[in-house]
């Protein structure tokens, strides 16, 4: 149920992302929402089916991505197995591991593209990268993780009814 639950869920994610969320950035930094979900869903399925996720939200986001698809593929399976393992550790706290998950995974992500930059033999300047896009899109992200995560919270409820007790 999970898996077929997925496919609507991350396609929305992915329309919201490409139509919405990409348009209001804050200097030159914008939100990752499939990030964030993917946390989110991970934290909450508690690792059944949240690499799965991370692969379909990866080819999804990759479809509509100009960077290539392995550097869009590696943070979101990182953060689907850093949430599985976070939460396992910090399984009273689940909005610290939401919050842990939001800054380890945009960091991951905007590390890979400097590298990807440098590797293509891109001129720029690394601290004003981190300065005018890295750190806004850390800070949105960081905004947006909370709603989301109760918004995911309750699918996953949804989706596993007999876990509401736990």
């Amino acid at each position: 149920m999970s898996i077929l639950i997925s496919f609507p869920i991350l396609l929305i994610t992915v329309i919201l992302q490409t139509t919405a969320v990409s348009r209001l950035p804050l200097v030159n930094g914008s939100a990752d929402l499939m990030l964030i979900v993917l946390a989110a869903w991970g934290i909450h399925d508690k690792g059944r089916t949240a690499w799965i996720w991370a692969i379909i939200g990866g080819l999804m986001m990759s479809i509509v991505s100009a960077t290539p698809w392995i550097l869009v593929m590696i943070p979101y399976l990182v953060v689907a197995v850093s949430a599985q393992l976070l939460h396992s550790r910090i399984w009273q706290s689940p909005i610290l591991a939401m919050l842990v998950i939001t800054i380890l995974g945009t960091l991951l992500q905007h590390i890979l593209e400097i590298a990807m930059l440098r590797f293509n033999d891109i001129a720029m300047n690394v601290a004003t990268i981190l300065g005018a896009v890295t750190v806004p899109s850390l800070v949105l992200n960081l905004i947006l993780a909370l709603p989301i995560y109760i918004l995911v919270r309750d699918i996953g409820r949804w989706v596993y009814p007999a876990e509401q007790y736990e």
